[in-house]
């Protein structure tokens, strides 16, 4: 999900760690929801898209998952059939510190 930061575009990658049983588009809704609370420095988001509804928190602990590391967000999620807890991990220091040149708009 790209976001902007004194002009220039911000991009990451989101992992997701998901036992709770969701369809594409919840967790698709619930990815954003967990960039949004990165990108916009979000302590506490509250959702409610595609049947899903719950709170999404960061944890106090960066986390590292192979050579990305990022702010862990958890997720309490709450549908119609059942409830469960989803983590997430938000990436984004690694793509800036690759990043060489400027970047091309259409």
């Amino acid at each position: 999900m790209p976001s902007r930061s004194h002009g220039l575009p911000r991009f990451g990658l989101v992992f997701v760690a998901c036992p709770v049983q969701l369809t594409e588009e919840q967790k698709v809704g619930l990815v954003m929801q967990a960039a949004r609370a990165w990108f916009e420095k979000i302590d506490s988001l509250d959702f409610d898209t595609h049947g899903c509804r719950g709170t999404l928190r960061p944890s106090s602990d960066p986390l590292t998952l192979g050579t990305f590391s990022g702010q862990r967000f958890t997720a309490e999620v709450h549908t119609i059939d059942q409830n469960g807890t989803v983590d997430f991990l938000v990436a984004e220091k690694d793509l800036r510190l690759a990043w060489t040149g400027e970047v091309a708009e259409a």
